[in-house]
């Protein structure tokens, strides 16, 4: 390494530079170059496309509000239409009005229109009404009813009358649907109006005049259109989140809009309609005087006009579309849209906004790569080093330099692969010392069961021996005639007993000769006659339980381990006894399993156990990178 009075100054100042501070300075700079110059470009274009999306837009809003209203006002003729043809060709009777309710009702649940009626010149009338929660009413006036009173009922779910609700005075002879019909002796619509009973209700009528084969009026039939169905579907069908859509007459007076101010005022519980300049919108009423200032008059507009104007300095972009039908309606719709709503939704750019942004993108790599290559060098360094660590060379060191915080990180590599070798070692060390006692204690082990075995076939062998002189004395008196019947099936017993006993010291005889680790097939029971049962070996243990022993055994003090593995290795099954009671409650399963080991003699199964747990004691020493694994002393 090169004193550090000849090092470049660029690195002497890098030095002192922290590390993200120099990582994000470069690209900050390029990104805030780089989106200056795309804004400023995007800005000289923005004008054109704002443009031209805004005519788009424009346009598609005014086609779907025609639409829409030639699908809504299309229905009221159609219904209509079809009431008429049920009239002239006698499907229903004029003067059945249960039969022509009934067929209202259906038609209301099949449509979303407000009103189906129909009147006839003596003042009679039946009418299905919508209210706002959907339900419907059926209203009768006629000669059959009480009074000269229109009777109000709840239609059930069959269409009938469910229940009555009132009785008011009405007369549909001076209606506007029904005298604007009787007037112009054909199908119209009529002036927009309110209702008697609900002023806030505006509505427009579809009405049909009904005529006799010759040609007397027999009456009206009518079918009437909320407008604030209107509005709500411009509220629903707004382009961008600040655009205004509103339908208005030749009059000047609004029809619907999707501003949440109703297009009317009351005024002494009486609904008035709004002209344009007076709506409380405030973007309404803007564009209500500029169109006034361009054109003069509503009638004058004709054709589609695509504008635009200026509120507080925030231009709008505004659409005119004059929108007419064959039974006399002539409205104009009108959409307004901020510029401001567009700003957002320009992402454009011109092909030189495009080679610009490649070639700062294109620096911005560059000196990204030159950067990093520089910083990765000294980090390969270090990875490298914890690399060979890994592999074990706990005695690899690195030295870094060029930046603070990498000479740090590798001095703290060099400082933990020291202290994991000195651990390593004292580790190993104490390994080979446990697995050589361990070794030795196998060994005592094996000898302590060897010696079990020999004492088990020296016991059987003095077993036998009275054994046989039962058996014998059992043979010869069973045989004497002097003997009862109870006596002689006393000693039937004693002789089938014996020589059950007799086979299973021979049993036990042939396991001792067989060596550690062999089991007994099967032990049969005494006869049920003396109530004695053979007892099952109890050093069989499940493998799972045994873990599960190990595992409780390494919570336990080394010196009381010590002392199991020097009691069981002696054979000493006090000892081990005494050992159980210092057993913690929460660790009951290994005294009681301990125990029963002692009652059987198992010593060979606590020194097994004490291995089990050496093993597994030194388990997370050899997860840690042991090269040579030894076995557990």
């Amino acid at each position: 390494m090169p004193p550090a009075s000849n090092q470049p100054i660029l690195l002497k100042i890098l030095r002192k530079i922290p590390l993200r501070v120099l990582l994000v300075v470069p690209f900050v700079v390029q990104v805030s170059a780089a989106v200056g110059i795309t804004g400023w470009l995007t800005l000289q274009n923005g004008q054109k496309s704002i443009r031209e999306l805004a005519t788009q837009l424009r346009s598609k809003a005014s086609q779907q509000v025609a639409h829409h209203l030639e699908d809504e006002l299309s229905i009221s003729q159609q219904i209509n239409q079809l009431n008429l043809e049920a009239i002239e060709t006698g499907i229903i009777r004029r003067d059945d009005f249960d039969h022509m309710g009934k067929l209202f009702w259906k038609q209301m649940q099949l449509s979303k229109v407000g009103y189906i009626n129909f009147a006839n010149p003596q003042g009679e009338f039946i009418g299905i009404e919508r209210l706002d929660n959907g339900n419907l009413l059926i209203n009768e006036r006629s000669h059959r009813l009480p009074g000269k009173q229109l009777h109000v009922y709840v239609a059930n779910a069959q269409g009938d009358r469910s229940q009555h609700l009132a009785a008011k005075p009405y007369n549909p002879l001076v209606e506007a649907w029904y005298v604007d019909a009787v007037t112009a002796k054909r199908p119209l619509w009529t002036q927009i109006y309110q209702w008697d009973d609900k002023p806030e209700v505006m509505s427009i009528s579809s009405s049909y005049p009904v005529y006799d084969h010759d040609r007397q009026l027999v009456g009206v039939l009518g079918v009437d259109i909320i407008l604030s169905q209107f509005s709500d579907f411009l509220q629903q069908q707004r382009i961008t989140p600040h655009s205004e859509t509103f339908i208005l007459e030749r009059n000047g007076l609004l029809v619907a809009s999707s501003s949440p101010t109703p297009p009317f005022k009351l005024v002494n519980g009486q609904a008035q309609r709004l002209p344009l300049h007076e709506s409380p919108d405030e973007c309404i009423q803007a564009t209500a005087q500029y169109l006034q200032t361009q054109f003069h008059s509503w009638n004058i507009i004709q054709a589609p006009q695509q504008l635009e104007f200026e509120i507080d300095g925030k231009r709008k972009f505004l659409d005119v579309t004059p929108w007419r039908d064959q039974y006399g309606l002539d409205w104009l719709i009108v959409v307004v849209i901020p510029e401001a709503d567009f700003m957002e939704q320009i992402h454009a750019n011109t092909q030189t906004t495009i080679l610009i942004c490649l070639l700062f993108l294109a620096l911005a790599i560059l000196l990204g790569l030159m950067t990093s290559r520089w910083i990765t060098h000294s980090i390969q360094k270090l990875i490298r080093a914890s690399q060979a660590i890994a592999d074990g060379q706990l005695d690899h060191t690195i030295e870094v330099k060029g930046f603070h915080e990498l000479e740090v990180l590798s001095h703290s590599f060099n400082q933990m692969a020291g202290e994991l070798n000195a651990a390593f070692m004292n580790l190993e060390n104490r390994v080979a010392q446990r697995t050589a006692e361990l070794a030795e204690a196998k060994e005592l082990a094996e000898a302590a069961n060897l010696t079990k075995s020999e004492f088990l076939a020296s016991m059987s062998h003095e077993l036998r021996t009275p054994l046989n002189a039962i058996l014998g004395f059992s043979q010869v008196l069973v045989q004497d005639v002097s003997l009862t019947k109870t006596h002689r099936e006393n000693l039937l017993a004693i002789k089938r007993n014996g020589e059950h006993l007799l086979r299973m010291i021979n049993e036990l005889l042939e396991v001792s000769k067989l060596g550690i680790g062999n089991a007994i097939e099967q032990l049969h029971y005494f006869d049920e006659t003396l109530n004695v049962k053979s007892l099952a070996p109890a050093c069989p243990t499940d493998p799972n339980v045994e873990d599960e022993l190990g595992y409780y055994l390494i919570q336990m003090p080394d010196e009381w381990v010590h002392q199991l593995y020097e009691a069981a290795v002696k054979g000493f099954d006090q000892s081990i006894l005494q050992l159980t009671d210092q057993i913690p409650a929460d660790l009951a399963l290994l005294a009681e399993v301990l125990q029963q080991w002692v009652a059987s003699f198992c010593f060979d199964k606590v020194v097994n156990l004490v291995q089990t747990s050496a093993h597994l004691r030194l388990q997370p020493a050899q997860n840690h990178g042991a090269d040579n694994p030894t076995s557990p002393p």
